[in-house]
């Protein structure tokens, strides 16, 4: 399975033209300055269920890195990823960015057969190492989200591409 970055604002014509070009060009530093090139293999694992598939992206200028901060490469960019992979294989959208104290940061949206869902989206990015923990993090943070029909958790490792979608499900001990 393809996910292409370029494609992001086409697969969510609500995130704003300044927030997507953002986090795309963190998103092709991040892999970039883990020595990935544009069609880099990309391990999915949605829902515990695994996959392999690939990543394109814009080539980023790394002579721009020193005008980022770490930690924003890696969150941003792991949005980008995040957001294109939930769209590419669950057709959500975005609706808005969520705030703290909705403690998730994407309230998304699609429609299914019995109309419209929405779903509180956390997202988060690792740099080098395992992202386990993480999403075990993020899992229980987005649980205390209310009034969505969803609440998921993403994480994406940069070191070896991994990119991890869990949802949260109802009755479940945050």
């Amino acid at each position: 399975m393809k996910i292409d970055l370029k494609k992001l604002r086409a697969m969510h014509p609500e995130l704003p033209g300044d927030v997507a070009v953002a986090i795309l060009v963190r998103a092709g530093l991040a892999l970039q300055r883990n020595g990935h090139a544009t069609g880099a293999a990309v391990y999915l694992q949605l829902e515990r269920a695994a996959s392999q598939g690939s990543l394109a992206w814009r080539h980023a200028d790394m002579k721009a890195i020193g005008l980022h901060d770490d930690n924003r490469i890696t969150e941003d960019g792991a949005e980008a990823v995040t957001l294109a992979v939930f769209h590419r294989h669950f057709e959500w959208c975005v609706v808005r960015r969520m705030q703290i104290e909705e403690h998730a940061d994407w309230l998304l949206e699609r429609t299914a057969e019995a109309g419209r869902e929405t779903a509180a989206l956390e997202v988060s990015g690792v740099d080098r190492g395992s992202i386990a923990s993480r999403l075990t993090q993020r899992l229980t943070q987005v649980a205390k989200s209310i009034d969505v029909d969803q609440r998921w958790a993403g994480v994406v490792g940069f070191e070896r591409p991994i990119a991890a979608l869990e949802s949260k499900k109802r009755g479940q001990r945050a």
